[in-house]
């Protein structure tokens, strides 16, 4: 079975939920927002343990914007977002968890933004 090229509304929700909280952790743990190589990395990441086939287009549409949504949400609620909090958006195997408030608000934020820039 081959995998589609292009992600269902869901699925880029889901992956740019996952590159948002990959940001998260990375600025609580260095203080820096993930670099370009590592959101490649991510990306690749999350593709491959979803068995997603995002195109070219799709990859750097939601790359680009995963680090404008952290910095959004990172004003709106600085206090939200600490270390405790950050860490529990992920099982033990990388996936988010989803049952973790933190990564059911960005998974909204996420649905949200893909809405309002018309990008399903």
């Amino acid at each position: 079975m081959t995998n589609p090229l292009n992600l269902d509304f869901r699925a880029r929700a889901e992956l740019l939920t996952y590159l948002v909280a990959s940001h998260f952790v990375a600025r609580q743990l260095t203080g820096e927002w993930l670099s370009s190589d590592h959101v490649v990395e991510s990306t690749k990441i999350w593709l491959d343990a979803n068995g997603g086939g995002a195109d070219i287009l799709q990859r750097v549409m939601l790359a680009s914007r995963a680090r404008e949504i952290a910095e959004q949400m990172e004003l709106i609620s600085p206090l939200t977002f600490d270390p405790g909090q950050v860490t529990s958006m992920f099982c033990e195997n990388l996936r988010l968890d989803f049952r973790s408030p933190i990564a059911r608000d960005i998974y909204q934020h996420c649905l949200t933004h893909l809405l309002h820039t018309r990008w399903y």
